[in-house]
Parts: structure tokens; C-alpha cells; sequence
């Protein structure tokens, strides 16, 4: 399944392109959820249920815990990094759990009103499926496999800057595809829209790290190229699901309004 023992673990400068990389994430989550404050603010909306609070506690808690986990890597504290990894595996559940608890309780909060596009909970839902497997995936070859371990926890990371682009980068390109992708009702008309709003600067980003491996080392990791291959895939899922009628059905009974 890997190719660990012709990739190489170490090179010069990885410890710079990670740290670029959580430079880039802080900045996406950072400037997206302050744009959509701001706006809430001047809109008077910006008020949440106490589940949103403790989600944002957890998630803001991973960006933490993972920015510390690569400044000790960097100063070559490993026991401290190791130790400090364990509350990963308390963590990764957690920030699921709320995840969709936050989700659920946003819709129904929402449920007819300007705001509200039941929809998107397979967006809100694909994020929590796809941090908790390659997170989690991560975590179980913390031990076994390095190379693979420090790859996936950082693509975990990075598919969490869907929620800080979202919110202000997309929004803004929009225009650049056409009309909003929720304003169409069939797989047809909307998929590649959707797919244009949802998908590309957290996959550059990701796909980025496969091009640095490509230039050190001359090849993928292949785990990590089966992460890749699963985000794509479950985002192309996100798509046809937002579109599909049994789908919105379902979710309507999970938020409890039919």
C-alpha cells in the first residue's frame, strides 16, 4: 500500500513548506470566517446556538494543536510532539461529533428563512467525513508509518480551509461561473458550478504538497495519493447529492421539519 522505504522521510526544506502551508491555512480560516462576521454584524445576524461556539472552540483547538505540533517538529522536540499527539485521539472524534451537531442544529435554527439551504449539509457533512477518515487514518500510522502519518494529518488540516474559503474567496469569484450553483435544481446545470465553488483552493493546496513530493523526491507517497483520490471522490458525491431530491428529503427528517 506505501512506498516508504524508497520515499524519503527528511528533506532540507520541509519544515519551511509545512509551515507555509499552516501559514496559509490560518490565513484562509482567519480571513473567511472574519468576512463573515462582518457581515453578519452589519446585517445584524451574528448571533449562533451554543453547539456553533463549542464547535468553533474544538476546531480553532486543532489549528492550535496542529500549528504547536509543526513548530516542535522544527526545533526538533519529538517526545514533546508525540506526547502532545495523544490529545489527537480525543480530538478527531470531537470536532466530528460537533461538526455535524453544529450543522444539524444550524439548519433547523435556519429552516425557512433567507439563510437556509438544507442542501448544503452534504458539504457540512462530506467536510466532517473526509477530516475524520484521513485524520483518523493518520493517527492509526502515527507509529507504523511516519512518512504517511505527517502527509495525511496535514491534508486533514488543509480540508478544513473549505470553511474559511467558502466564506469570502468563492463568494467573491462566483461571478466568474456563472450564477450561484444553489440558484440551479438539477445535477445538470449545477454540478460543475457547485464544484467550481467548493472544491479548488483547498485542493491547490492539497495537490500542492504532492507537487513539493514530486520535486524532492521524485514521487507520490502513496497514501497520501489515496487520500487525494479519496477527496475527490467524496466532493464529486457532495455534488450530485446536492442536487438530489431523496437527499433534501432525508434532511428535512434529520433536522425534524417534516
Amino acid at each position: 500500500m506505501d512506498n516508504s522505504k524508497t520515499f524519503a522521510g527528511n528533506y532540507p526544506s520541509d519544515r519551511n513548506f509545512v509551515l507555509l502551508l499552516m501559514v496559509i491555512t490560518w490565513a484562509a480560516i482567519i480571513s473567511g470566517f472574519g468576512y463573515d462576521i462582518a457581515q453578519r454584524s452589519i446585517h445584524g445576524t451574528l448571533h449562533f446556538p451554543a453547539i456553533v461556539h463549542i464547535h468553533a472552540v474544538a476546531f480553532v483547538g486543532w489549528l492550535v494543536l496542529f500549528t504547536t505540533q509543526v513548530l516542535l517538529v522544527r526545533i526538533n522536540n519529538l517526545a514533546l510532539h508525540k506526547k502532545l499527539g495523544l490529545i489527537s485521539f480525543g480530538l478527531i472524534p470531537a470536532m466530528v461529533i460537533l461538526g455535524t451537531a453544529a450543522a444539524i442544529v444550524s439548519q433547523r435554527v435556519e429552516w425557512g428563512t433567507p439563510d437556509s439551504d438544507l442542501h448544503f449539509t452534504v458539504v457540512q457533512f462530506g467536510d466532517m467525513l473526509m477530516f475524520g477518515c484521513v485524520a483518523g487514518t493518520g493517527i492509526y500510522l502515527r507509529e507504523r508509518n511516519n512518512v504517511a502519518h505527517k502527509r495525511l494529518m496535514l491534508v486533514a488540516t488543509l480540508i478544513l480551509t473549505d470553511a474559511g474559503f467558502g466564506r469570502w474567496l468563492m463568494i467573491k469569484a462566483t461571478p466568474l461561473f456563472g450564477d450561484d450553483f444553489f440558484k440551479y435544481t438539477t445535477l445538470s446545470e449545477g454540478f460543475w458550478r457547485f464544484w467550481a465553488y467548493e472544491v479548488p483552493p483547498t485542493l491547490i493546496l492539497i495537490l500542492a504538497l504532492g507537487v513539493y513530493d514530486l520535486v524532492t523526491r521524485k514521487q507520490l507517497n502513496k497514501v497520501y495519493a489515496w487520500a487525494v483520490g479519496f477527496y475527490v471522490l467524496v466532493t464529486a458525491a457532495e455534488g450530485w447529492l446536492y442536487y438530489n431530491g431523496t437527499w433534501f428529503t432525508m434532511m428535512k427528517h434529520l433536522i425534524g421539519v417534516q
